[in-house]
């Protein structure tokens, strides 16, 4: 079952949201990576398959159907968490933020951790100020991560040109994309050989960029810059976290650092897998880990 829509914020911004599952079904929030959309939700609902749970995705300022918010913090995007999970009629649910989606999974976790059952973060980036530089990122990423660290006012106008002209030629958007695949190591080239998940990959990306490009050259800048709230201070029961040893786009070392920082955090890391292989191969049993271990919060 599927349904998608779009609410009308307080402040007149819009909301695209998409509920992929039975509406009766667990809900799991799902916080997407960078360039994403709320079809992210839909895909991992398609490939975990399972019939009690509903997976719920929703596009952030500047992305697929939502309105741009410029100069939004990470922290911001509680308040757009909030007015969707009232619109569902949504009390308690899973939050899980897959990638650039993590940063934005624990803010909300800090600021609405009484209606959060159980949050994972999966292939999560990490505060710059904590995990250190560009190292292990693979070389598309080290370059716009560096740019965007040492001069934002250069990036985005670098990046909104880039970035604009892939939104106008989907032809080279594929191209690109599969460049980038190139560089990525075995794991993740062997994920993305299957031609229905890479097909999937192209779709959500076309999807976040249909409207503006501006969310995404927004992200990338904000990747780079401190946080406005301290993962020590996450109070979210049930905390997990899962990365791949082999990830080049979010190097190990970020996820080693919220890993440690994260009170009463639960972390695995997969020697054998990348940034895109760890959720393509693990999403279920992610999934079911943070199903089970949500049943045992009182209501």
């Amino acid at each position: 079952m599927m349904s998608e829509g779009i609410l009308r914020l307080s402040d007149g911004r819009q909301l695209g949201y998409g509920v992929y599952g039975p509406p009766d079904g667990v809900p799991i929030l799902d916080f997407h990576g960078i360039p994403g959309s709320r079809m992210e939700a839909a895909l991992f609902a398609e490939y975990i398959q399972r019939p009690d749970l509903c997976f719920i995705g929703f596009d952030r300022p500047g992305f697929g159907r939502s309105t741009p918010l410029p100069g939004r913090s990470v922290a911001d995007i509680g308040a757009d968490v909030r007015s969707l999970v009232d619109h569902l009629k949504i009390e308690r649910f899973i939050a899980l933020g897959y990638s650039g989606g993590g940063p934005f999974a624990l803010a909300c976790a800090h600021q609405m951790p009484e209606r959060i059952r159980a949050l994972g973060i999966v292939s999560g980036v990490g505060p710059v100020a904590l995990s250190g530089d560009s190292q292990g990122m693979h070389e598309s990423n080290r370059k716009k991560f560096n740019l965007a660290q040492k001069m934002p006012w250069l990036a985005r106008l670098m990046l909104s040109f880039a970035f604009a002209s892939l939104r106008r030629q989907p032809q080279r958007l594929e191209s690109q994309m599969r460049s980038i695949w190139a560089q990525m190591p075995e794991p993740d080239r062997l994920a993305l050989a299957d031609p229905a998940f890479s097909a999937w990959i192209l779709r959500l990306t076309q999807d976040a960029i249909s409207l503006t490009v501006s969310g995404w050259v927004h992200e990338e800048i904000l990747m780079t810059q401190p946080w406005t709230f301290d993962l020590n201070a996450v109070t979210c029961p049930n905390i997990f976290l899962w990365h791949g040893e082999q990830d080049r786009n979010v190097p190990l070392a970020m996820g080693k650092t919220v890993a440690a920082r994260l009170p009463n955090c639960r972390s695995t890391f997969l020697p054998s897998e990348g940034h895109i292989s760890l959720m393509l191969k693990h999403g279920a049993q992610i999934v079911a880990k943070l199903v089970a271990a949500q049943v045992f919060l009182k209501v």
